[in-house]
């Protein structure tokens, strides 16, 4: 079970930081070359994978990263925005000025990176979540954050250095723990997408 439990987890991370586009097949075959475990094992991650809604089934194919609808994307732009702005209250209340200038860790200037800037975006987002110390906002956060990067793996230049410009924005608000700011530019950040 803990062979599973990793290459599970190893899969999910994957296609959180949208390693796989949404065309692309992925076979037991491949899982089992790279992860160097049984069918069996390969199979019981990208089911459960499945049953999650992250990867779609194609019999005698293999699996793609399940595509979310316009609708998909609303409900977890929604969820996201009303527990962010959680994680950034609690932030403003809690958090330590070390702990917020850490976060200026995680803006990169997108020019500079080769880096996939959903992947970027992610990890400001989940960074943010993990400064808070609740576990299950840090999950919870995680899988919708996943989600997104499904989306939000062609990002336009432009959009990338937006992207930055809120994220310096939120942390300089909540450094200067001035909530209402921090909530409207993170409320802009989120509804830009």
């Amino acid at each position: 079970m803990q062979r599973i439990d990793t290459v599970y987890e190893a899969l999910k991370e994957r296609i959180f930081q949208a390693d796989y586009s949404p065309n692309q097949v992925i076979t037991e075959r491949e899982i089992c070359q790279t992860y160097g475990v049984s069918k069996v094992t390969a199979g019981e991650a990208l089911h459960r994978l499945c049953h999650e809604g992250h990867l779609t089934a194609y019999p005698r194919t293999g699996y793609m990263v399940t595509a979310l609808t316009p609708e998909d994307m609303l409900r977890v732009k929604r969820i996201r925005l009303a527990l962010e702005n959680l994680v950034v209250e609690i932030l403003c209340t809690e958090g330590t000025d070390a702990q917020i200038r850490s976060l200026y860790d995680y803006i990169v200037d997108t020019e500079q990176t080769k880096d996939n800037p959903s992947r970027l975006n992610r990890a400001f987002h989940g960074q943010m979540a993990r400064l808070t110390g609740d576990p299950f906002l840090i999950s919870t956060l995680d899988n919708l954050l996943g989600a997104a990067s499904r989306v939000e793996q062609y990002v336009a230049p432009d959009k990338q250095k937006t992207w930055q410009d809120y994220h310096r924005a939120i942390v300089d608000a909540i450094l200067a723990r001035n909530l209402p700011l921090a909530l409207e530019k993170l409320s802009l950040d989120l509804n830009q997408r």
